[in-house]
């Protein structure tokens, strides 16, 4: 007997009155949800930089005569200078250790196996969920009184940045070892087969295959780093501070909108990061 079931018609749905509602509904709603982050975001931002350009000695806005002069005063102050000079310094230490230890963590994590790896992984990311103030007490506490060759460690920029790399090196680690695991294991295996040492095929196979990883991480780190505050406020003397820390030092005592140009230039740099990530990753892109 020959089958005369009817084909069943598609199912429609998405096109009665109430999907299209529905469906209206959704759009409306993530519309609205998406201008209301962009605003929240964009109006502390967009304030900051008006209240850069402020005339008058206090933080006051609406602003009523507009001025560089606080620009000026911002660069011709060599306490404020040597801040952010410390701040940038700080922040490409802790970006070459970061970005080193956490590239060869990731990849000894992907790559081999060793007793206890689940343990050390914990160990590795438990800084990045530590609280600012009990890293940077621990270690205030730790290297206080250690000295090499009769110079006292605490206090200076290499210790900030090795403190800053507890936080720096766990995100480079996440990061990198998601994009370790996208390296096609068969191209290390034939470097392995034609003669290529492990240090020669990592150095000239994995990391230019992983380059945009690579970038991402250590600009993440610089950006940690350059905003990092707590930490810099337990370790650094009035020599190394850090432009953050200046910052609240400042706010205590005066609220000019010097710290609207100081938090401009924070900004900057962390637009300027986040731009050079967007560059490199859209170049890689056109490669492929």
């Amino acid at each position: 007997m020959a089958d005369t079931a009817l084909p069943m018609e598609p199912l429609k749905l998405a096109h009665t009155p109430r999907a299209r509602l529905d469906a209206t509904l959704l759009r409306i709603l993530g519309l609205a949800f998406t201008i209301f982050i962009i605003a929240y975001i964009a109006i502390p931002v967009v304030v900051t930089l008006v209240m850069s350009f402020n005339e008058a000695s206090v933080i006051r806005f609406p602003i009523k005569a507009w001025s560089f002069a606080w620009y000026e005063d911002f660069f011709a102050s060599p306490q404020w200078v040597d801040a952010l000079k410390s701040s940038v310094i700080i922040a490409l230490g802790t970006t070459v250790i970061s970005t080193v230890s956490g590239v060869l963590a990731a990849w000894a994590f992907e790559r081999f196996a060793f007793p206890l790896k689940s343990a050390v992984y914990l160990v590795i990311m438990l800084p990045l969920f530590m609280p600012g103030v009990v890293l940077g007490l621990g270690v205030a506490m730790a290297f206080g009184n250690v000295s090499i060759l009769g110079h006292d460690i605490y206090g200076t920029r290499g210790l900030v940045m090795l403190a800053h790399s507890l936080w720096a090196m766990p995100l480079v680690f996440m990061l990198m070892e998601a994009t370790f695991r996208t390296v096609d294991h068969r191209i290390v295996e034939a470097s392995y087969d034609l003669g290529g040492r492990p240090v020669q095929t990592f150095f000239e196979i994995v990391l230019p295959s992983v380059s945009t990883g690579i970038i991402s991480s250590a600009l993440f780190a610089f950006v940690i780093s350059l905003n990092e505050f707590v930490m810099a406020l337990f370790l650094t003397t009035r020599d190394t501070q850090t432009l953050p820390v200046l910052m609240w030092l400042s706010l205590r005592s005066a609220g000019t909108p010097r710290l609207a140009v100081a938090s401009v230039v924070l900004a900057g740099a962390v637009f300027i990061s986040l731009a050079l990530i967007m560059i490199w990753y859209v170049r890689q892109l056109k490669k492929t």
